[in-house]
């Protein structure tokens, strides 16, 4: 399996709360290409409106890369530790991260996800399906009938999530955890700093230009830039 990541900090911010994970990997800044036949891929974005969130995102990015398997008990556990050391000082008081990626592990694949960090398959490596469900406020008002189609565009709490890592609260916790078929198409990650920011047209577009690249990774962050994301930015494209 080959695979691509770009992690890089927002600009004028002091350090990157965003992490990747690749097997036994963890990325913080910069570019990195790996080959990997069997392990776990993942984005956490540590929560910038709370403390510490680069602090969380690697606690969390360092228990999943020990991980022999992934399961909402084990994941569980690993929330349960950052509770504890959230609890150390006052500058972890409440600090939290979102976690979204694929295990290949053991001839099976599972997605899991909690917060608004994404997972989608490129299909026919052409459009884009996303496999996660994205844990906001957003979505639990359209769900719930609070909020019209209509009103997407001008609701201004689009980046609000209802669950993650931590947080300062066990109830957050909502991990998201299944199994499903073999993934012959190429996949794609990224955190909220690209995909708030461009569609999904968008994306294809720039998927289709440059094809399964690091220059697709780098096209994803300059539009997203383009379009006034100053937020921390991740993208890995992956493809067996």
């Amino acid at each position: 399996m080959n695979i691509m990541a770009i992690t890089q900090k927002g600009p004028n911010k002091a350090e990157n709360e965003d992490r990747i994970i690749i097997g036994k990997n963890i990325i913080a800044e910069g570019v990195f290409q790996t080959q990997l036949v069997n392990g776990i891929i993942a984005v956490a974005d540590g929560v910038g409106g709370n403390n510490a969130g680069a602090v969380a995102s690697h606690f969390v990015a360092k228990q999943l890369s020990i991980l022999n398997t992934v399961s909402k008990n084990e994941l569980a556990r690993v929330n349960e530790e950052l509770l504890s050391l959230s609890l150390e000082c006052s500058a972890y008081e409440n600090m939290a991260t979102t976690l979204s990626g694929v295990a290949f592990i053991n001839g099976t694949t599972q997605v899991f996800s909690i917060g608004n960090t994404r997972v989608y398959l490129l299909q026919g490596r052409k459009y884009l399906k996303q496999l996660t469900t994205d844990d906001t406020i957003l979505n639990y008002l359209l769900a719930t009938g609070q909020l019209s189609p209509e009103e997407v565009e001008t609701f201004d709490r689009k980046n609000e999530i209802t669950a993650c890592f931590g947080g300062g609260a066990a109830y957050l916790f909502k991990m998201k955890c299944s199994t499903i078929e073999a993934l012959i198409s190429p996949f794609m990650m990224t955190s909220d700093g690209i995909h708030d920011y461009i569609s999904i047209d968008l994306m294809e577009d720039i998927i289709a230009d440059n094809g399964v690249t690091v220059s697709t990774c780098e096209a994803m962050i300059t539009a997203a830039r383009n379009a006034g994301s100053k937020d921390d930015i991740s993208i890995v494209i992956g493809e067996r």
